[in-house]
């Protein structure tokens, strides 16, 4: 059992719009509607192609979040919700550009005071669980501090432990990631993040500052040029990308570690499970919306020639 800990939104995201003028209507030719959230698409990727996966987030007692609920419970992910819904799901509006470039509008919702005791995270609680990720704990507060406790639980109770990182809008970066880096078997972050965390602009720096500082392992996705995949001390492997005609990007680091983390519970080795996970990224970008791109194990194996 694969336990996701992180943020479920309902996501509005059109386009490409390359600029908006206010008193008109703009008519995009992609727009997407439904599940989002780093911590649901995850959970939704993962669980599509194969894996049991267990949510545990805060939604509203709104439409929204019964939608994202059913959305994730058809694709057989179990949430749980610590606090029973209440108030209104996260919501995010956005549009992207040609080239992929995004501009979001954020309403946290119960996320804001979401998680601040969660039994559930705990071994103890969570009977069958073999793997703890946190999808982004920058996006909801009780994870920036709490995320460190849980992963050091983890991997006291035997788990394996990941992390992907997100983006820190309030600028801590490695004030919130340092505590929970020697727990960690598994670093994801993009280019962007990674440097942000480190202060070095060249990624192999970057990535053996983030080794030293205790994560075991370090993947960077790279979008476009697929990812960097640093296992232990080995040199680090360059995975390259799954061509595709990129519409939107909403949501593809998502999807590329819910594909990583469906892979390695399926016992592949760490390369092949990049492979898969750049061809998850890859798909997600090809529609609007984070999920609707995804495909059948069978095929995503198929397009990274396993």
């Amino acid at each position: 059992m694969l336990l996701v800990a992180g943020n479920l939104v309902y996501d509005w995201i059109g386009g490409p719009v390359e600029g908006l003028t206010f008193d008109t209507t703009v008519w995009p030719s992609h727009f997407g509607a439904g599940l989002g959230g780093n911590g649901a698409v995850t959970a939704y990727a993962a669980a599509y192609l194969g894996a049991a996966v267990r949510l545990v987030t805060a939604y509203g007692a709104d439409g929204h979040g019964e939608l994202c609920r059913k959305r994730l419970e058809s694709a057989g992910v179990e949430c749980v919700t610590p606090e029973p819904p209440s108030g209104e799901t996260a919501l995010t509006m956005g549009v992207f550009n040609a080239s992929g470039a995004r501009a979001l509008l954020h309403r946290p919702g119960v996320l804001t005071h979401a998680l601040s005791t969660v039994e559930s995270l705990r071994p103890s609680a969570s009977p069958g669980t073999t793997w703890l990720h946190v999808a982004n704990p920058f996006n909801i507060e009780a994870l920036r501090r709490s995320a460190p406790r849980y992963l050091r639980e983890a991997c006291e109770d035997g788990w394996t432990t990941s992390l992907d990182t997100g983006w820190d809008r309030q600028g801590e970066w490695l004030t919130v990631i340092g505590p929970c880096l020697p727990y960690l078997e598994w670093l994801f972050a993009n280019e962007a993040e990674a440097r942000l965390l480190t202060g070095a602009a060249d990624l192999e720096t970057a990535i053996r500052q983030l080794q030293n500082a205790g994560a075991s392992n370090v993947v960077v996705k790279c979008g476009a040029a697929g990812c960097l995949l640093a296992e232990g001390r080995s040199a680090t492997v360059a995975v390259p990308a799954h061509p595709v005609d990129a519409v939107d990007t909403t949501g593809a680091g998502d999807c590329f570690c819910g594909g990583f983390l469906a892979a390695m519970l399926r016992e592949l080795d760490p390369v092949e499970a990049a492979r898969i996970a750049n061809v998850c990224g890859a798909l997600s970008a090809t529609q609007a919306g984070g999920t609707g791109g995804l495909r059948t194990w069978r095929e995503i194996q198929r397009l990274a020639g396993l």
